[in-house]
């Protein structure tokens, strides 16, 4: 009976030391991955508003030009300004021009 409270205290002791030192090794991975994915995040923030800025303006001069666009074009255009709008929280010059192409484009 001794033997087997020992092996206990033992291996409570052990999986202790295991669960500490596993601790102590998760939380310094976690701050090293975040310095490391932090810099990569901000760069495809930025990548990401560049084209859908880019992606926007072109589909809203090609609008005023009188260029045909399809159903699923207006659809994926929609897409990437709600984007831009609400998960990028942009709103810029390109927002404006949006409401003005677009509100035009009803009228007509």
């Amino acid at each position: 009976m001794k033997n087997i409270f020992e092996l206990l205290l033992y291996l409570a002791s052990v999986l202790g030391a295991v669960s500490t030192v596993s601790g102590f090794i998760i939380k310094w991975l976690d701050k090293r991955l975040k310095s490391i994915l932090e810099p990569m995040k901000s760069q495809i923030h930025k990548m990401d508003v560049k084209e859908c800025r880019r992606f926007l303006i072109d589909f809203l001069v090609d609008v005023e030009r009188g260029i045909e666009k399809d159903e699923v074009q207006w659809k994926f255009a929609h897409d990437v300004y709600d984007h831009y709008i609400n998960e990028l929280k942009e709103n810029s010059y390109v927002k404006d021009k949006w409401e003005r192409v677009i509100k035009y484009e009803n009228i007509l």
